[in-house]
């Protein structure tokens, strides 16, 4: 039995044709197969490890739908999700600083469904004050000796940040600064500069000591302090899913190479362990895996995602790189208790 609010939440999505934001256990059908698996490669993903995931489909078949509900499932075991809908003009797979700025917008725990970005780093700084108040020789009542304790563990936790991203650790230093002087407008600065914003201003800039905007190598490196920042605050790791990939398809030739290539990168790099507790899913149509415009045309990728869908469906490996999502079919049971919304 589901709450009369929930319940209303999903009907309302269905009536606009639209994958609810939440609940989306009371309607996943056919996806039992997967659930198993998918919850020991997150454990994997939750004690270190990065994890790569295809999943393919025909349109209508669920894939968006797949994707949340994954990232709920997530989410509910501690970690945070994110979900970046990929395109041509606002989200190329080939420029990871927009994909990075999605990644971050669209970021979401099991507390704050999206925009978790800066509660997250507020609650990092808020865990290490926390460390530095269980050691006795702290005196929690001298602001001082707090504030200079904390700084002097952030600085200890920021070295291997720095290591992955040296701006990412400049910017959080600045940003706890910042709050410690009461200075918000610099704070929000800072935090929208860390999250990938373009048209930070210059002072705010300045005052850590950064140029520019970010761009896609930078994003590399953010992405991985991310990463760390999620894991020092016990989180699981991270789900992120890349939706709609088929698009590359109808992109210019230039622009699907590129993607194409940064897909391939992707793969090798979370399998480098450049990663860790980052478990990347695409979705995307059967003619972008197998067709003549997707993932064929760049032999090394064609590579890495090869899996044999010539055999039954119910022989299908769901610990494969890609898996594939069957069409509906008739339900048996029709009517709101097929869905479990009674």
């Amino acid at each position: 039995m589901i709450s009369t609010a929930r319940r209303e939440d999903i009907v309302g999505a269905l009536r606009r044709g639209t994958v609810p934001s939440a609940g989306l256990d009371a309607l996943a059908v056919g996806i039992d197969p997967f659930a198993s698996t998918l919850d020991e490669e997150l454990a994997r993903v939750a004690a270190g490890a990065g994890g790569f995931k295809a999943v393919r489909g025909e349109y209508g078949t669920g894939k968006t739908f797949f994707g949340r509900w994954l990232q709920e499932r997530a989410r509910a075991r501690g970690f945070a999700a994110s979900e970046v809908q990929i395109n041509e003009t606002e989200t190329p797979l080939h420029r990871l600083e927009t994909v990075y700025r999605r990644l971050v917008e669209r970021l979401g725990t099991a507390d704050t469904p999206t925009g978790a970005f800066r509660g997250v780093i507020d609650g990092w700084f808020y865990a290490l004050e926390q460390d530095v108040l269980a050691d006795s020789a702290v005196d929690a009542d001298n602001a001082e000796q707090l504030l200079a304790s904390t700084d002097a563990l952030m600085e200890a936790r920021l070295v291997a940040i720095s290591q992955a991203a040296p701006a990412f650790s400049a910017v959080l230093r600045t940003y706890r600064h910042a709050l410690a002087e009461g200075n918000h407008l610099l704070a929000d600065g800072l935090i929208s500069w860390l999250a990938g914003q373009p048209n930070v201003a210059a002072s705010v800039k300045r005052a850590a000591g950064i140029k520019g905007d970010l761009d896609h190598f930078g994003a590399t490196n953010f992405l991985a302090g991310l990463l760390l920042i999620l894991r020092d605050s016990g989180f699981a790791g991270l789900v992120l899913v890349l939706d709609e990939v088929e698009t590359l398809q109808r992109m210019r030739t230039d622009t699907r190479e590129k993607g194409l290539n940064a897909l391939r990168q992707w793969i090798d790099e979370i399998d480098a362990g450049r990663y860790p507790g980052l478990y990347l899913v695409v979705t995307g149509t059967p003619a972008f895996f197998d067709g003549p415009q997707g993932v064929q045309r760049l032999l090394p990728l064609a590579q890495r995602l090869h899996v044999d869908f010539s055999t039954d469906a119910r022989f299908d490996n769901p610990r494969a790189v890609q898996i594939r999502l069957a069409p509906f079919g008739a339900l048996l049971e029709t009517g709101p208790a097929a869905l479990n919304l009674v």
